[in-house]
């Protein structure tokens, strides 16, 4: 591909198998956090509402949540993310992983699997006694209510690149279709095809590599 290339990846539910910050507020806050969790998947709260009240009631430390999501059997990876974040990479690829999940678990696990090279753009988080706070801050730094995913889709395009997407939520549809090419997952591929959006579906990573390599040789 002669023309410059990023890859935008969705994390949770995406790299990793099931949402992380489900696994947080299941253990901090109980099951009252998913009344909140059908407001917005309704759309009638925006992703930034949700999270600041959820995680509000969060009121571990970044520790004890750090230690949860690094040993919680809960959280396993999609087979063939470090060979697929090597492959783009080893390519030239730009690899951005964008979120509306939290960025200090992101990090952590990125460290525990020894990964580098790759930008990170989520929730940015601040620890209080009194519980979490989340804000979304978009590529100018302002703060946003949605929009988060696309904003920064729209910022690699604007900046020249042709982005190829992988995500696998109904919150990825807005940068899916925006992007030059989508491998999609679960509830994202569901609505890829309910639009009639090209896209190639994974099961895991190494799906996308043989994806991606067949775009190469055009």
């Amino acid at each position: 591909m002669a023309k410059k290339t990023a890859v935008q990846f969705d994390f949770d539910g995406t790299v990793t198998m099931e949402d992380v910050s489900f696994l947080l507020l299941d253990t901090y806050v109980g099951r009252v956090w998913r009344t909140y969790l059908d407001e917005y998947e309704s759309g009638r709260m925006t992703v930034g509402a949700f999270n600041r009240w959820v995680f509000g009631m969060m009121k571990a430390d970044r520790s004890a949540m750090t230690e949860l999501v690094l040993s919680s059997e809960r959280v396993k990876i999609r087979p063939g993310f470090r060979e697929l974040v090597d492959y783009c990479l080893g390519k030239g690829y730009r690899v951005v992983i964008v979120s509306n999940g939290l960025l200090f678990y992101i990090q952590a696990i990125l460290e525990r699997l020894g990964i580098s090279g790759v930008e990170v753009y989520a929730a940015e988080n601040e620890f209080h006694p009194g519980g979490l706070k989340v804000r979304y801050l978009g590529p100018d730094g302002v703060e946003m209510e949605a929009g988060f995913k696309e904003a920064y889709t729209g910022l690699l395009i604007k900046e020249g690149y042709q982005v190829i997407y992988v995500g696998n939520g109904n919150s990825d549809i807005y940068s899916a279709r925006r992007c030059w090419h989508v491998f999609a997952t679960d509830e994202l591929l569901k609505r890829c095809r309910r639009e009639g959006l090209a896209c190639l579906p994974f099961d895991d990573f190494f799906d996308v590599i043989r994806g991606i390599e067949k775009l190469e040789k055009g």
